[in-house]
């Protein structure tokens, strides 16, 4: 699992916080469905929902620069690079 600590955490309204995402380690076929959607940023935004079990609600109040960063760890596990990822330092 790669746990993306986000620069921005999203505030709900029950006074938690999300400061996290726990991407999976790798992708499934499954998750190649995010692309029936349309949009480019829709994609992105369903494909890292479903590789972090998020409602793309939440995906959707990401910050800017978060939301850049899970969708490059997002397009390295489509793509299957998922060891790439490894090699980094924890985002």
């Amino acid at each position: 699992m790669r746990i993306f600590k986000l620069k921005h955490p999203i505030q709900l309204a029950n006074n938690h916080q999300i400061t996290e995402l726990n991407f999976r380690d790798y992708a499934t076929a499954g998750d190649y469905l995010a692309f029936d959607i349309g949009g480019g940023h829709r994609q992105t935004i369903a494909l890292i929902a479903r590789l972090t079990g998020n409602d793309e609600s939440l995906i959707e109040r990401l910050h800017v620069n978060d939301y850049q960063e899970a969708d490059r760890i997002a397009s390295a596990l489509i793509n299957g690079k998922e060891l790439e990822l490894k090699k980094l330092p924890p985002a």
